[in-house]
């Protein structure tokens, strides 16, 4: 990602509120399709009005106002736009070459490093995702100890700010393995052997390590929020600007989510301990071993995003640990959303959802995972993740159930606005279909 500058920053922060998407023509009327509200009851025959690109009527008997577009959604049903809350789709193109990839800064601590200046509108992935109904998705960046801060993105537009929905939307923060760090200076030396015993007391050092300089991170940032607004008031002389401190502030404070990506149990459980102690939102990454500790988190109000279609961490595991892992958390009571964590596949988000819901997990909270709780989970809950009067028209139209691999997307509108369901893939299938 390129370092942004406090007048780059200023610039994009305008931009944001001042590039809109493409407007809707005109009025237009969904009718006669079977409407999953996700956020209240199944309509079996209803109809949904849209104009200025949001929803402004849901219902079995709402009229059809004058001059709309209409499209019979009969035998079809309507939902609203899946939401993936892991990906890095806009920051990667082929994740097997490197110079398509632009998740991850140089140095381990990079909170001012921002997925959305880096977006890339015309990824290929971006339609090949959206033909599979997913309509908005957090593009996040990766690696080192602070990796940066992400960005809620609609999958419509043709510039970054026209892309963004939110920014920032969470910092993205790498529990620290322990594992001891490459020296370069001897790259051929082999290391001397220690016992299992050794290389464990060896790992908790190093986390504690890195831990303590994470805290500390945090409790400059605080301090630096502080003293700025000390000087504002004129009671000290402002201090020396510092780009990475600002950007953790907010953070730091527990205004906005910090998404600490975390597998193991120990690592949850130590996550869950530190962002308590430094007063942090905590919303944990990956999770496989979430249902170890389903309680701890639910105790701590901690959200996870999961991903399903993983192995087991551990060879005593059962094999369908982790299908079963949202079933066990959604019954603990922990917030929590399926995701793709990945930007080629993440079209393959409703079936994540689908393995959930086969091992155990309510169909209804499956759906709900890939909808309306990563929306509740990063604050746009009354924007999207739902159908109802007021929220933005991101709907998907599919011939049945959108979590089954033999139903196929129809329709996708985005604020309104249809969207082509012309991908890469289409076009290639065109070109050779009919090759002798």
């Amino acid at each position: 990602m390129r370092a942004p500058v406090r007048l780059a920053g200023l610039l994009a922060a305008a931009a944001l509120a001042a590039v809109p998407l493409a407007a809707q023509d005109a009025p237009l009327a969904i009718t006669g399709a079977r409407v999953v509200t996700v956020s209240g009851p199944v309509i079996e025959r209803g109809t949904v009005v849209v104009a200025g690109g949001r929803i402004v009527a849901v219902g079995a008997d709402v009229p059809v106002p004058p001059g709309a577009t209409v499209i019979d959604g009969s035998g079809k049903t309507l939902y609203p736009g899946l939401f993936d809350a892991l990906t890095s789709i806009g920051l990667v193109e082929v994740a097997s070459v490197a110079a398509t990839v632009d998740t991850t800064e140089v140095g381990e601590v990079n909170p001012h490093a921002k997925a959305w200046v880096a977006l890339h509108p015309d990824s290929e992935l971006v339609p090949v995702a959206r033909a599979n109904g997913l309509t908005t998705v957090l593009s996040a960046p990766s690696g080192g100890l602070v990796s940066g801060q992400s960005a809620l993105v609609r999958l419509a537009g043709t510039t970054p700010e026209a892309m963004t929905l939110k920014a920032p939307a969470a910092l993205h923060v790498v529990y620290p393995s322990g594992r001891p760090a490459f020296d370069p200076s001897r790259p051929f030396e082999e290391p001397e052997p220690k016992t299992l015993e050794e290389r464990l007391e060896e790992k908790k050092k190093n986390q504690e390590k890195a831990l303590a300089r994470l805290g500390s991170l945090f409790a400059e940032a605080r301090a630096y929020a502080a003293a700025v607004t000390d000087a504002g008031r004129g009671a000290r002389p402002a201090p020396e600007t510092s780009l990475a401190l600002e950007a953790l502030a907010p953070f730091a404070r527990g205004e906005a989510p910090v998404v600490v990506r975390a597998d193991e149990e120990d690592e949850i459980r130590g996550a869950v301990r530190f962002a308590s102690e430094q007063g942090l939102r905590l919303v944990i990454a990956g999770g496989l071993e979430a249902w170890r500790c389903a309680s701890l988190l639910k105790e701590k109000d901690a959200a996870v995003l999961l991903k399903v279609d993983l192995l087991p961490s551990r060879e005593s595991d059962p094999y369908d640990a982790p299908y079963a892992n949202a079933a066990v958390i959604h019954r603990a009571g922990v917030r929590f959303a399926i995701v793709s964590d990945d930007a080629e596949n993440a079209r393959n988000l409703p079936y994540e959802a689908a393995m959930a819901a086969a091992y155990g997990l309510p169909a209804a909270e499956a759906l709900r995972a890939i909808t309306l709780s990563p929306a509740e989970i990063f604050g746009v809950a009354d924007r999207v993740g739902a159908i109802a009067p007021g929220r933005d028209a991101n709907l998907v139209l599919a011939t049945g159930d959108i979590l089954d691999t033999r139903t196929h997307v129809t329709h996708v509108w985005i604020d309104g606005a249809a969207q082509s369901l012309e991908t890469r893939h289409t076009r290639l299938y065109e070109r050779y279909k009919d090759r002798p």
